[in-house]
């Protein structure tokens, strides 16, 4: 007996192929097989007559690990499709000098859905040198090389940059090639968040690639943008050529996109520049309270931007009455200049505060995620707190309906291969992202007439619509886009 049959669906496979009429059957976590019919021996029958069964969903940008201990059900990431994330991301992972003893406390995990880990630039350089902005002496570099060897004979998929944000935007070039040099030994990847994805777009990706090209890792460049105003829209018409020649010269480069107009991150990283930032929160509210560096940082944002209309602040902590309010918004509110208001949600929260910047133009959304080496990506981790960008539980219904079915930028069974079978190849994960026997039993079955998101910047906590099943490693994680509380994923790892 089966534990699950799924009958009179179509099957997109993963490959990028048309679907198919087919059943599938799982038994044991695993697709036990795959035939035009299958007798209707099995504990649970679910008809997909109408639907589309695909492999479950793979974020190949997560921020998951940060909020694993606490919330191991991973509930916005099961009821929007995903059945596994890369975790780890922008230079910041939950582990670094402890990533071997923390990789190893969870093998046999029971999770929601199964994550895997990239360990951080920055936390490695954090955990070595501090917040200090200056090279690393050979020996500390020794000492971060020997944390991330470490990290990958324990099962670690690679490492993160994060040359946004401090400490690794003090990183130059060739301490990061040293540090991927490491990880090229074990066959693994890097993913970056660019120093720039503003004016300085084209030349950081430029560094990138000479990152991969000298250290031989595959590379990934995450949430690939043009961000900032309309003088830098446009540009990624240029990145993604330089993707393709990378690949051209025999290199293995990728990038994943969210597929929204808007990023987010700490508010205060919007108009106070790195510079100004050594030390962490520290030093930023060190800077907001000293009315001398106040008017030079107002200098240098106007120097750049003409005014603050794209920033949202959509998290304060103590001052919840300016969340979801546009920066103009809140300067009338307070009865001062916008940037006067930007630095006093600064002080209030004591730079905690979430930004959401409405900063990419839509038509290099769509060129991005049409690209052909280009996966999904939610940016996200978890719920631990009110207000959020909606793609920790919108992303992957959204492209499905807003992306494919309405403005066509690629077709259902390409964007499910970019979804599934393209980002368990490049992460190198084993029996995942196709729908073929004997693979692990990791599925969704949706509508693709009605799949949509439904959470926005104000009202992020609204579930999709048109998601019937998501299933991970054989139990069924979500009917209709509600958790069931099943954890059927678990920490994956680099084969070792």
């Amino acid at each position: 007996m089966y534990d699950i049959l799924i009958k009179n669906g179509q099957i997109l496979n993963g490959t990028g192929s048309p679907a198919i009429r087919a059943e599938v059957a799982v038994k044991d976590g695993k697709i036990a097989k795959i035939a035009r019919h299958i007798p209707d021996d099995a504990k649970t029958v679910i008809d997909a007559a109408g639907k589309v069964v695909t492999p479950g969903f793979i974020d190949s940008h997560s921020h998951a690990d940060s909020t694993v201990k606490e919330h191991p059900e991973q509930i916005e990431k099961v009821e929007q499709g995903i059945t596994t994330s890369v975790a780890g991301q922008c230079g910041g992972s939950v582990c670094g000098a402890d990533a071997a003893e923390f990789l190893d406390a969870y093998r046999g995990s029971k999770l929601g859905a199964n994550m895997a880990m990239l360990i951080g630039h920055g936390t490695l350089r954090r955990a070595v040198i501090g917040t200090a902005n200056r090279e690393p002496t050979p020996e500390e570099l020794e000492k971060m090389k020997a944390m991330m060897r470490s990290a990958m004979e324990h099962g670690a998929l690679g490492v993160s940059f994060g040359f946004i944000y401090a400490p690794g935007c003090f990183a130059k070039t060739p301490e990061a090639i040293e540090i991927a040099k490491v990880v090229g030994e074990y066959h693994g990847i890097a993913a970056i968040h660019l120093r720039s994805e503003a004016a300085q777009l084209v030349r950081s990706v430029q560094e990138f690639i000479t990152i991969v090209r000298e250290s031989g890792v595959r590379g990934v460049i995450s949430h690939h943008k043009a961000a900032g105003r309309e003088e830098n829209w446009g540009k990624v018409h240029t990145t993604l050529r330089m993707i393709d020649q990378a690949n051209a010269e025999g290199l293995e480069l990728f990038a994943d996109v969210y597929p929204y107009n808007a990023a987010s991150t700490g508010f205060s990283s919007a108009f106070i520049p790195t510079e100004w930032r050594d030390g962490g929160k520290e030093s930023v509210l060190k800077n907001a309270n000293d009315p001398e560096m106040v008017a030079q940082i107002k200098e240098a944002y106007y120097a750049k931007y003409q005014d603050m209309s794209w920033l949202m602040a959509v998290r304060c902590p103590g001052c919840e009455e300016f969340n979801g309010m546009m920066v103009p918004e809140i300067a009338e509110k307070l009865g001062v200049d916008e940037f006067e208001a930007a630095m006093e949600i600064t002080r209030r929260t004591g730079d905690r505060a979430l930004g959401v910047f409405f900063s990419i133009c839509e038509e290099d959304v769509e060129t991005v995620m049409a690209h052909p080496r280009v996966m999904i990506c939610t940016d996200s981790g978890v719920k631990t707190r009110p207000g959020y960008h909606p793609r920790l539980r919108g992303s992957f219904p959204r492209t499905l309906g807003r992306y494919v079915r309405e403005r066509k930028v690629t077709s259902l069974p390409e964007m499910i291969r970019k979804m599934t079978a393209m980002p368990a190849a490049v992460y190198g994960f084993k029996n995942k992202g196709l729908l073929w026997e004997g693979f692990d039993a990791d599925i969704c079955i949706f509508d693709p007439d009605k799949i949509i998101d439904r959470a926005t910047f104000v009202d992020p906590d609204q579930r999709a619509e048109g998601l019937d099943y998501v299933i991970v490693g054989g139990k069924i994680a979500a009917v209709n886009a509600v958790a069931t509380g099943e954890l059927g994923g678990t920490m994956l790892y680099r084969d070792v």
